[in-house]
């Protein structure tokens, strides 16, 4: 019995003795107040009432705050403690050799850019050369022979092209052809289209009996049309003519020219290009002369082609006995270089 009564007695004692440890813990813990006008204290709580409460701070004792100001009450956060460093893992005994090493782990370095490739100087120079024959042996005996050389430079504005022909044959052991024609030609570009020019050329032909010719004009020329397989020029100015027959006749006679050539690629192997002039004298349009050549070229492997070329030329004042038209036919194998 008189333990029941001191356990009623020990009873109406703890409540109150929790309730206070319970309110001295929480007067004692720190607080952030926030106020209504946007300032923070930060203290611990020293007293509290209905109206206000009293914080102690590090600068002030006691700071008193209207319990009508504050908006709301937060705990400091609490700084986490550092992290344990991780236990060194212990080394097993397995061979060093086994170990991935750094270099091997990183990234291959990248390749170095190849260098640029240089672009092939352009070729200034340019040329061809054709040898053909022509044997017949039935009643008549016949050998003909001939070849051609084309040399041509261009750089820029100026070009200048050199071409030289000869031919020689027999018939029945008498000579039935011996001739040779070289002439140079320069070219000056005055713009997209017009260009000026200046041709000479010299010669001989014993079966038309001239023992020698030779003639220069300039003139003026037009880039009528340049496609890209497709080219025709014009030309026109005026030529100075000496001509020494095997007659110990000289002829000088001073022409106009007309003229014009074109070059047509038909396909990567075959091509055709054509040339025409007509000289008509300057005393008297009834007296002229003409010569027309063709090239049917076919390209047979690499630099090696086949030519097939038709040359006509005519003149209304050859030497006596002469006649007054040429027309030959050439087959032939170039090389272009």
């Amino acid at each position: 019995m008189a333990n029941r009564s001191l356990l009623q007695i020990h009873g109406r004692w703890i409540v109150p003795v929790v309730l206070f440890l319970g309110l001295a813990n929480a007067l004692a813990q720190p607080v952030v107040l926030h106020l209504k006008n946007g300032d923070r204290i930060s203290g611990t709580i020293a007293s509290e009432d209905t109206n206000r409460v009293v914080l102690a701070t590090p600068w002030a004792r006691e700071v008193v705050v209207p319990l009508a100001e504050i908006l709301k009450r937060e705990l400091p956060a609490v700084p986490a403690a550092p992290a344990a460093p991780a236990p060194a893992q212990a080394e097993t005994a397995k061979p060093a050799e086994n170990k991935p090493s750094l270099q091997t782990a990183a990234a291959p370095a990248p390749k170095p850019p190849p260098p640029p490739v240089k672009p092939k100087p352009p070729t200034h120079w340019g040329g061809d050369l054709e040898v053909g024959a022509a044997l017949l042996f039935t009643e008549k005996d016949q050998q003909l022979y001939n070849g051609r050389f084309k040399l041509t430079y261009a750089y820029d504005r100026f070009r200048n092209a050199f071409d030289y022909l000869a031919s020689y044959g027999k018939t029945e052991g008498v000579v039935s052809a011996n001739r040779m024609d070289g002439s140079a030609k320069t070219d000056f570009d005055l713009g997209r289209r017009f260009y000026i020019y200046n041709l000479a050329g010299a010669g001989y032909d014993e079966i038309r009996k001239i023992d020698l010719r030779y003639e220069i004009g300039p003139g003026l020329g037009y880039h009528l049309i340049k496609l890209t397989n497709f080219v025709l020029n014009t030309e026109t100015g005026a030529a100075y003519q000496s001509q020494h027959f095997s007659d110990s006749q000289v002829q000088e006679t001073f022409y106009l020219r007309l003229a014009e050539y074109s070059t047509w690629s038909i396909s990567k192997k075959l091509s055709i290009d054509e040339k025409f002039e007509f000289f008509p004298q300057v005393e008297g349009f009834d007296q002229y002369r003409f010569r027309f050549e063709a090239n049917l070229r076919l390209l047979l492997q690499n630099n090696i082609y086949l030519n097939l070329t038709i040359l006509d030329q005519y003149d209304t004042q050859p030497a006596n006995t002469v006649q007054r038209n040429d027309l030959q036919l050439r087959s032939s194998i170039g090389v272009k270089f």
